[in-house]
């Protein structure tokens, strides 16, 4: 039976513009109750989280906070570094400036009873700013491209540019990111989308089986193998060696219509190029088996705003191909800043918007925690049957004749078929998912992802800090519990 000092922690955070400052208050909040309690049960010394995974601003957030814990060797601080970083990007708007705005939209209120609150004008006009004018740390506008393909003057495209971000990042974390189990770091995942491949493509700062750090996404075949030694292998491939550079983490942030693609240099594996004829040929190819091809990426956020999917795939991955041992249960903290449940029924172009983009991209990852609850029931059960065959004496022969049998199930990463056996070894046991939920507030506006205000973003980190801490009860059993499910 698994006990409490064999699990790991993992944190993932949410994509979400300038919502991500409410990420770090819960993180503040979070890392004072965890580093508190495991100094009383003798845990001193465990890392506050193993693995830090995000998307988007999310993305950017886990790349604070895990560049931070490498170069310093210390969690402490931590907590302090993620909020200077959202110090840094909020910015002070038109509407701060303006000490009469709350008195004279209170005044038209009083004659207009269907106006918003003055703290929702307050927002929805600091977005305009900030969409026309960009934020000085964050985006700026770049280029406005025209229709070409039908000429339509309404149908025109606004993009930004990401370098001010690219600055910021670089100022509060040092790249490229590499970490290490050996060395007590925290793993760092960040999730992107391949725009022509239409798949996740994850970023590790952990090393793979060959000790080496790369991305490998695409199809698995023997025709994508890069040796002759090689059984298999991916159709591409992003090696980083060195570790995660600041260019993953915006290729996991370029909002699709926005920002332009993040282009990032690939190895095309491309099989069907192998079959030549000629010996010289032949040897050539597999020399030089792969190409550096550019590829275009966007958003983690389209396919996976929440990556507790890839994170438990990468996480088994590990632990299976490069450390061949038992896989250890995970703990999951999974920040939620777009709320599922609303109590009020929108009824404008604003409210109706906002709710639609809530509902998008919300976490939307319960049916995989109740899915890996499953699969570990299903594991622990066959695991007593083969028990209960030993002790009855049954031949062992006859148990692996089963355990040997093809599956239906193929790997998640190869597309190759499992036999039951590898149902049952490396498998992962989610042990416990706790979400903290952002409480949508009546001064929510559709277009708050873009509201980078000194004092939205202050407020929405007193939010994370004092949510959390409303369940500190819960977390705290939760990581405390010997058996948590």
């Amino acid at each position: 039976m698994n006990t409490t000092s064999h699990f790991q922690r993992a944190l993932i955070f949410q994509g979400g513009g300038s919502l991500g400052a409410y990420e770090a208050g819960v993180y503040k909040a979070t890392y004072e109750l965890l580093s508190e309690r495991d100094v009383k049960l003798g845990r001193k010394g465990k890392p506050i989280f193993h693995v830090v995974a995000g998307t988007s601003i999310g993305a950017m957030n886990a790349a604070v906070l895990v560049s931070y814990v490498k170069e310093n060797k210390t969690w402490q601080g931590s907590a302090d570094r993620l909020i200077e970083f959202w110090e840094y990007m909020a910015t002070e708007s038109i509407m701060d400036t303006i000490p009469s705005f709350n008195e004279w939209w209170n005044y038209w209120q009083y004659f207009n009873k269907d106006l918003a609150s003055n703290e929702s004008a307050r927002r929805y006009y600091d977005t305009k700013q900030f969409m026309f004018r960009g934020v000085p740390n964050v985006f700026t506008p770049s280029t406005m491209l025209e229709d070409r393909r039908f000429l339509d003057p309404v149908n025109t495209q606004y993009l930004y540019s990401n370098e001010p971000l690219k600055k910021s990042l670089e100022k509060f974390a040092k790249f490229p990111i590499a970490t290490s189990y050996q060395n007590n770091e925290p793993r760092l995942l960040l999730v992107s989308v391949d725009v022509q491949e239409g798949s996740t493509v994850v970023f590790d700062s952990y090393e793979k089986e060959d000790g080496t750090r790369k991305t490998e996404y695409g199809r698995y075949g023997p025709e994508y193998a890069r040796g002759p030694n090689e059984e298999g292998g991916y159709e591409y491939v992003i090696s980083h060696n060195d570790g995660i550079e600041v260019d993953f983490v915006l290729a996991s942030g370029s909002v699709p219509v926005n920002y332009e693609y993040t282009k990032l240099q690939v190895e095309d594996t491309n099989g069907s190029n192998r079959i030549k004829s000629g010996i010289e040929k032949q040897k050539e190819e597999l020399n030089n088996p792969t190409t550096k091809k550019v590829r275009y990426f966007w958003d983690g956020g389209i396919i996976a705003n929440t990556p507790l999917r890839e994170a438990v795939i990468e996480h088994r991955r590990y632990w299976a191909s490069v450390r061949k041992s038992e896989v250890p249960p995970l703990r999951v903290f999974i920040v939620n800043v777009h709320p599922i449940k609303q109590d009020s029924l929108p009824a404008d172009h604003d409210a109706l918007v906002d709710r639609k983009n809530d509902l998008t991209y919300h976490d939307r990852t319960l049916f995989d925690e109740r899915m890996a609850l499953i699969i570990t029931d299903h594991v622990n059960i066959a695991n007593s049957l083969i028990q209960l065959a030993e002790d009855d004496n049954i031949k062992k022969s006859l148990v692996n004749n089963i355990l040997e049998r093809q599956a239906e199930t193929r790997n998640f990463s190869t597309g190759k078929h499992l036999k039951y056996v590898d149902l049952i070894e490396h498998m992962v046991s989610v042990e416990q998912v706790i979400r903290i939920e952002r409480k949508n507030d009546t001064h929510t506006i559709s277009n708050k992802t873009f509201d980078f205000s000194r004092s939205t973003v202050r407020n929405l980190i007193g939010d994370g800090y004092r949510e959390t801490l409303e369940q500190e009860t819960n977390i705290l059993q939760v990581w405390d519990s010997e058996h948590p499910r």
